[in-house]
């Protein structure tokens, strides 16, 4: 029964019998140690004083079929101080009906499947499954011992997401060793310099750059608790504001001439477009010049990141600024001011090329996660089955294998 026992986690016992009924297999067993220890004076003792009544506990499942524990708790009496106690059982806290195991094997199985799913598979109710994925989510948030461990410097990288509509949070993760820390409700200062202030002195002095999008919330929430750390804007964000002013423009330019202007061709990258769309974006700028100059902005950002050197990219970057400024359109002018702005974090990308893609990878897993479990009203509950996809392979997987 030696294979038995690595299968459903139970050292230390003795599988007396196994009974196999329609939905659920029934394992007999015995605790091998045959002294236990008395909770009052600590001492051990063999006195036996007889059996408590017979405990039956989930330990989840073996080919799909639930695996149900049974055994008869011992009585002792202490030879010490006399006391008679029932002996501590190693597989489960007192009075629980389930082992970690059980729980483990729950929770794991809501990293892709939702809430009713779990509900129907293990007959376990929302509300239990959902206290069983705090207990196990709640110490992980924004937990950096590995780096405090590892003492090497890592790059903090901080970005937004959205949880429904424009109701955003903030999701903070190691882009180093692509770890994700942690969510916040919202995207608001205050919340991020609390998380940020509660880091210990020895990870604040390992972040070496944190990488940010263009949200002066962000930026003045970093540069008062982190102020020796060096800023970075993702150049992703950089390019997407481009496109988004491009989108603004496009958008305007469809109420006057009531006619739809495609978007795809405009946000492009330009050496992506075959022959044929190289001379529909051509005829898209001469019947629309207003456009014209919001797409050079955007391909000569694109141009600035290809730069091999911080000067050689400040030299672009400040021609691009000096074009936008010069111009008569407000909304051009205003994207220029922002890149003015900006610069300086926008420059710091040449210091060690960090980036958020990380970051953005987690976004799309967050979104396929919010299409798997059909959305969330409750944003505890989502940020917890985050965190739980991210703890997988760090906590659940090594479980199973141990």
């Amino acid at each position: 029964m030696w294979n038995f026992n690595k299968v459903l986690n139970v050292s230390g016992w003795q599988i007396i019998k196994v009974v196999k009924e329609k939905d659920k297999t029934i394992f007999l067993l015995k605790q091998r140690r045959v002294t236990a220890d008395c909770p009052k004076c600590k001492k051990a003792t063999k006195i036996f004083h007889g059996y408590d009544k017979t405990r039956s506990i989930k330990n989840g499942t073996i080919l799909g079929i639930l695996c149900v524990l049974k055994f008869k708790p011992r009585r002792f009496r202490c030879q010490n101080c006399l006391s008679v106690f029932t002996e501590q059982i190693s597989l489960l806290n007192n009075r629980q009906r389930v082992t970690q195991n059980h729980k483990i094997e729950v929770i794991f199985n809501l990293s892709d499947r939702s809430f009713s799913a779990g509900t129907k598979k293990y007959k376990v109710s929302y509300n239990t499954q959902r206290r069983w994925l705090d207990e196990l989510v709640k110490d992980k948030l924004f937990d950096f011992k590995s780096e405090e461990k590892k003492d090497k410097p890592f790059v903090l990288g901080i970005d937004e997401v959205s949880f429904a509509g424009r109701e955003m949070v903030t999701t903070i993760g190691n882009i180093t060793d692509h770890h994700l820390k942690g969510i916040l409700n919202s995207k608001r200062k205050d919340e991020l310099k609390k998380v940020i202030r509660s880091f210990s002195p020895k990870v604040k002095s390992l972040i070496s750059e944190v990488v940010i999008d263009m949200c002066p919330l962000y930026l003045m929430a970093v540069k008062q608790v982190l102020p020796n750390t060096s800023i970075v804007v993702d150049h992703f964000h950089v390019i997407q504001d481009a496109n988004k002013r491009i989108d603004q423009a496009r958008y305007i330019l469809q109420d006057i001439h009531k006619k739809k202007i495609p978007r795809y061709i405009l946000t492009k990258n330009k050496e992506d477009l075959i022959s044929q769309q190289i001379h529909y974006l051509a005829d898209i700028i001469k019947e629309y010049p207003e456009l014209h100059m919001f797409y050079v902005t955007k391909e000569r950002l694109r141009e600035m990141y290809r730069s091999k050197t911080k000067e050689e990219a400040n030299k672009q970057l400040k021609l691009i600024i000096s074009t936008l400024e010069s111009t008569d359109d407000g909304e051009l002018i205003s994207c220029g001011r922002t890149l003015s702005r900006w610069g300086e974090y926008i420059l710091n990308y040449w210091h060690n090329k960090s980036t958020n893609g990380f970051m953005e990878g987690i976004h799309n897993k967050m979104k396929l996660i919010k299409r798997i479990s059909f959305g969330f009203r409750n944003k505890k509950v989502f940020i917890q089955k985050i965190m739980l996809s991210v703890l997988i392979a760090t906590v659940l997987l090594p479980y199973f294998n141990s």
